[in-house]
C-alpha cells in the first residue's frame, strides 16, 4: 500500500468527524472514514485519498464485547503507570465495522481508515495506537480542540504525518 500524498476531506466531513469525536468526551471517540483511494480516483498520479463519508462508531473498550484487552494483556502490562480506560483507549465495535464495510462496498467506496480522538493528549499516535494498528495504513487523530492530524503508520515504530486538505464539491 502506497502512502497518500495527502488526504482530502470533502463537503464538511472534517467538521462532522470532529463533532462525532468531541461528542463522547471525556472518552475517546472513534469513526471510520469512507471514500476513495488512489486506485479508484480519476487521476491515478495524484495519489490522494478522498474522504466523502464519516461512519460514527461505538467505543467498546473494556466492555464485555471487548477483545483487545484480553488479547494484548502482556503488552499493556508493560506500560508503566498507565491506567487504561475509555479516556485514553478505544476499540471499535465489530458490528459497526461490519456495517461500515458493507455500506461502503454497496456504494462502490472503500473504508480508508479509522479515526479516533485523544481528548486528554496531543493528536499524535500513542504507543498503544502503534502497537494495535494494522500496518501499513492511515490513522487520523483529533485532539481536545478538535484539530485533526493524519499519520501514515509504516510499522509499530515508524510513522510520519500526512497532509490534510479540505475541499467542497458544491
Amino acid at each position: 500500500m502506497k502512502t497518500p500524498k495527502y488526504i482530502e476531506f470533502h463537503n464538511e466531513t472534517n467538521c462532522v468527524l470532529s463533532r462525532f469525536l468531541k461528542a463522547v468526551e471525556p472518552e475517546e471517540g472513534c469513526c471510520m472514514l469512507i471514500g476513495k483511494t488512489n486506485s479508484l480516483a480519476k487521476d491515478h498520479k495524484r495519489n490522494i485519498w478522498e474522504v466523502t463519508h464519516i461512519w460514527n462508531c461505538r467505543n467498546i473498550w473494556g466492555e464485555q464485547e471487548s477483545k483487545l484487552i484480553n488479547q494484548n494483556i502482556g503488552a499493556f502490562s508493560r506500560q508503566k503507570n498507565m491506567q487504561l480506560s475509555k479516556k485514553n483507549r478505544f476499540e471499535v465495535d465489530a458490528k459497526d465495522q461490519i456495517a461500515c464495510h458493507k455500506w461502503a462496498r454497496k456504494n462502490d467506496l472503500e473504508v480508508l481508515c479509522c479515526a479516533h480522538s485523544h481528548p486528554l493528549d496531543e493528536n499524535k499516535p500513542s504507543r498503544i495506537d502503534l502497537l494495535l494498528h494494522q500496518s501499513p495504513g492511515l490513522m487520523v487523530i483529533s485532539n481536545k480542540d478538535g484539530d485533526l492530524k493524519a499519520w501514515w503508520i509504516k510499522n509499530k515504530l515508524n510513522f510520519h504525518s500526512v497532509k490534510i486538505e479540505i475541499s467542497s464539491l458544491t
